[in-house]
């Protein structure tokens, strides 16, 4: 807990933090610019009210949270290689291994953040504009659920990338080559999109139902894991030289 705390009041202080409930409250006044001006239409397109409100508004919204996170992840670790902060952290006694799990609990609980404020959005829409009686709570909390899982293999590929890579640009590049080879794979029905963590993420997106898809859902929680182990493993083993 005190290295999380620690983290924190780094990330408070260089406004990091702030990047991705930034995100979070764009996301939402977006998902209510859209429908409002494009309500009528949505609500003519031949599907269920519920699978236009999640995969018709939904689309953008993925997209700022993915930048959101390659930036707020790219960051993270800049700060630790800016002035050799990072060779001097092995002269401490701490553990670096717990820089790289506070980042990602922060990271973790700052994507819940800008999600819950997306999807409390999309919530009141779906309240308020869509036909009486075709809002249900439980397809929204699923959905929401899903994107969460779907996203995790993005946060956990472009923490582990960052902690590796200490020129800025070429994590970010690396980000967007992502995001554009992610697009071209995520319509795709073949074993390569879902290995592909930023396809995974856009899938929920790219479906024409709100309902989860059981494989994309699954592919999500094995590749965060192992992501997520390999970046532990190669904090634990590497020096920066």
């Amino acid at each position: 807990m005190n290295m999380i705390a620690l983290e924190l009041r780094k990330e408070k202080r260089t406004w990091i933090a702030a990047v991705l409930p930034a995100v979070g409250i764009l996301g939402a006044l977006y998902a209510f610019l859209n429908f409002s001006v494009r309500k009528e239409t949505l609500l003519a397109l031949p599907l269920p009210p519920m699978d236009i409100l999640l995969t018709q508004v939904y689309g953008m919204i993925l997209v700022l949270n993915m930048f959101g996170i390659l930036v707020a992840a790219t960051m993270m670790y800049y700060m630790e290689f800016h002035g050799s902060a990072m060779k001097k952290l092995y002269m401490l006694p701490i553990r670096i291994e717990g820089i790289f799990l506070s980042k990602a609990v922060i990271l973790l609980a700052m994507l819940m953040l800008t999600l819950l404020m997306e999807f409390g959005a999309l919530a009141v829409i779906g309240l308020r504009d869509l036909p009486s009686g075709t809002f249900h709570a439980g397809i929204l909390l699923r959905f929401s659920l899903y994107s969460y899982v779907t996203t995790l293999p993005v946060l956990s590929f472009l923490l582990l990338i960052a902690s590796r890579i200490e020129n800025l640009y070429c994590t970010l590049g690396i980000g967007v080559l992502g995001f554009l080879s992610g697009m071209a794979l995520a319509n795709s029905s073949s074993l390569i999109s879902l290995l592909h963590p930023f396809a995974l993420m856009l899938k929920p997106a790219m479906a024409m139902s709100a309902t989860p898809d059981q494989s994309v859902l699954i592919a999500g929680l094995i590749e965060s894991f192992i992501l997520f182990f390999v970046g532990l493993l190669f904090t634990k083993k590497r020096h920066y030289e």
